[in-house]
């Protein structure tokens, strides 16, 4: 599979520090419990998460709703690894992880919901990829990229691993995708799309 050489990708440590730090630390577990709610919230049979990572969220998605099928891609061979390993572990049936990116999805499915977590800032092509995705949306579906909020003035906690509101509606006009909204709550940002 093709890759952005832009894009980043995590290797065996990193994936692993990585897998460590979204478990322990409290921003991280703010973060998760902040998607989750969210997405408990949404209608939908079949989900895909782009830059699933160690698949953390994906697993407790999949435990909630037995019933609905989640699929989890990550350009980092290491990360799919841990991730598939945790969903076997917890004898989870309806999740699959799969090497994959924003723009290279190997799964031929259309997905009512299609969410992006902490992996948006890494995008080297966005608007080329947010294009691409939206042929995996169903005619209902939804397209939600969640990060940390970067305030419009002044540096962010996070730094570059984070999108303002002013970034985030500049994708007001991707082909394909139509911008419902872009909301913040307690330092987080979710920018909302629909198929157009």
């Amino acid at each position: 599979m093709p890759k952005n050489p832009k894009d980043e990708n995590f290797g065996p440590v990193t994936s692993r520090l990585y897998s460590l730090f979204s478990r322990t630390f409290p921003s991280m577990k703010q973060f998760y419990s902040f998607i989750s709610n969210d997405v408990s919230k949404r209608d939908f049979k079949a989900m895909l998460d782009i830059g699933c990572g160690p698949g953390i969220l994906d697993i407790e998605i999949a435990k909630s709703f037995p019933e609905r099928e989640i699929f989890g891609i990550d350009p980092s061979a290491t990360m799919v690894k841990i991730a598939s390993s945790k969903a076997q572990k917890n004898g989870l049936k309806n999740i699959h992880f799969e090497i994959g990116m924003n723009t290279n999805i190997p799964f031929d499915t259309k997905f009512d919901l299609i969410i992006s977590t902490l992996s948006f800032h890494h995008w080297a092509v966005k608007r080329q990829a947010l294009e691409y995705i939206s042929k995996y949306l169903s005619d209902k579906g939804s397209l939600v990229i969640y990060e940390f909020l970067k305030p419009e003035k002044g540096m962010a906690i996070s730094g570059n691993h984070s999108l303002s509101v002013a970034e985030a509606n500049s994708y007001s006009d991707i082909k394909g995708l139509k911008l419902n909204g872009v909301h913040t709550e307690k330092g987080f940002i979710k920018a909302v799309f629909s198929k157009a």
